[in-house]
């Protein structure tokens, strides 16, 4: 699957993705978010706001991304950005913390089992 530009199409590709794969790991521009496989994340939302595809993950993290495009293959969903933030809060604590994503890609990494 994959789709350029429509940030309706791409909020859809990753809710797809989500149900069918219940959770996933978070690769940024940036590198991992915490070790490879080893934080599983759950989607509690994504809209199209604008130009711009908000993700929520966990009930508190947020994607918000200005992106290009979406592709898939097999267990890794592969979102294109210009750019985007991250806001996340620290697991057993509420230290909030903002990262802004420069140009690349953002993946979904789903498990092994499925």
């Amino acid at each position: 699957m994959t789709s350029l530009g429509n940030p309706s199409a791409i909020a859809r590709a990753v809710e797809e993705f989500f149900a069918q794969h219940e959770v996933a790991t978070l690769r940024l521009p940036s590198g991992w978010f915490g070790r490879p496989y080893d934080n599983w994340h759950k989607l509690t939302g994504t809209q199209a706001d604008g130009e711009d595809v908000q993700v929520r993950l966990d009930d508190k993290q947020e994607l918000t991304l200005d992106a290009e495009g979406v592709s898939s293959e097999e267990r890794i969903l592969r979102v294109v950005i210009r750019r985007g933030n991250w806001r996340w809060t620290e697991y057993g604590a509420d230290v909030e913390h903002t990262e802004v994503l420069g140009p690349g890609v953002v993946e979904f990494h789903a498990p092994f089992h499925r």
